[in-house]
């Protein structure tokens, strides 16, 4: 009886706190420090969804694709709280049913549902998923992206964190059950508070209107893994921060399935010869402010090496495949004529 009441207490106290509008200091420190620190974890997080993936699977029109009752819990803990939550279909290309199988998905947490859970802190995250239920290249793939917002976090930390995480599907109505990788992405709006900045929609910018380290850096970065699927001036796969009200917008990158880093099996075919002609994207420098990035580059080279190394979801092949796009890209900063020429010589103007 005594544990009973105990318990009814606990409850009450945390429906007060939830419903608190009026948080304290202290109380919103803790949130947002519990908020960033599921990122900082590299643990990999065991959780099981459960929802009717049927209906949700069946959702690829962004226009009209709802969300969905589910709950969330971890593996393996016998005192698991069932966490609340609904889950939509987004994305664009990965959301179209003759790409993939199983679709990219956002989660909605309400904030007094998560208190003293893991998700604490979290309202609105993307999952990015296995793309195909019976494929391992896929689920590879998957990976791969993950470990490229790694690599970038490593360049610069005004960049999306991310948290790998296996997931144990559970559709409600027919009981199938199967377990893939997944990794969750850090919100946009999480990102700029832990950054002090907000975000901005400022459409139609040219690159030199960019923090030009910043821009440098991100064109860079993508000319490392083999990505041109992103524009500044159509804010396309890119979003835009600022720190103070009149300084330059701060570009951070996302969504890299359709570099070759990845290795999507669909990317030559919807990339077409773009790889191959337009591979550096970024606008033509100074040598000054050339020889200032590639700097910074070589000082990371052993952690972007490490951190290829050390994940150990890959295999031995794929992980060496990723390690010769490093080597690549290295040997062409190793040699100055070559940097220069495909750095400014070969730029845009």
């Amino acid at each position: 009886m005594r544990g009973k009441l105990l318990l009814i207490c606990l409850c009450l106290t945390i429906s007060t706190f939830a419903n608190n509008k009026e948080l304290d200091a202290a109380t919103k420190e803790r949130i947002k420090q519990s908020a960033i620190s599921f990122f900082e974890n590299e643990e990999v997080l065991n959780i099981v969804v459960k929802a009717d993936f049927t209906a949700i699977k069946a959702e690829r029109d962004r226009a009209n694709n709802e969300y969905h009752p589910a709950t969330i819990s971890l593996v393996d803990d016998s005192d698991s709280l069932e966490i609340p939550v609904k889950i939509k279909t987004r994305g664009n290309f990965r959301l179209k049913v003759e790409n993939c199988d199983f679709p990219p998905l956002r989660f909605n947490f309400k904030k007094r549902d998560v208190i003293n859970t893991v998700f604490e802190g979290q309202d609105k995250l993307k999952l990015v998923t296995h793309c195909r239920d019976t494929s391992e290249t896929m689920q590879n793939t998957m990976l791969r992206e993950y470990l490229v917002y790694r690599l970038y976090n490593v360049i610069s930390d005004r960049s999306l964190k991310v948290r790998l995480v296996k997931v144990d599907y559970v559709d409600v109505n027919y009981g199938d059950r199967f377990s893939k990788y997944a990794f969750f992405i850090e919100s946009v709006d999480q990102m700029a508070e832990r950054l002090g900045c907000e975000e901005v929609e400022m459409a139609n910018l040219r690159q030199s209107q960019i923090d030009q380290q910043n821009i440098l850096q991100l064109a860079l970065f993508n000319y490392l893994i083999g990505n041109t699927d992103w524009s500044i001036p159509k804010l396309h796969n890119v979003t835009l921060l600022r720190q103070r009200r009149h300084a330059p917008p701060i570009a951070v990158p996302y969504d890299f399935d359709m570099c070759e880093f990845v290795n999507a099996c669909y990317m030559h075919m919807y990339m077409g010869r773009e790889l191959i002609e337009h591979r550096y994207k970024g606008k033509k420098v100074s040598k000054e402010a050339l020889d200032s990035a590639i700097d910074h580059f070589q000082s990371n080279k052993r952690e972007l090496i490490e951190t290829v190394l050390g994940f150990n979801y890959l295999a031995l092949e794929s992980k060496q495949n990723c390690l010769n796009l490093i080597d690549s890209f290295y040997k062409t900063l190793d040699d100055r004529q070559a940097s220069r020429k495909a750095f400014i010589a070969e730029a845009a103007k």
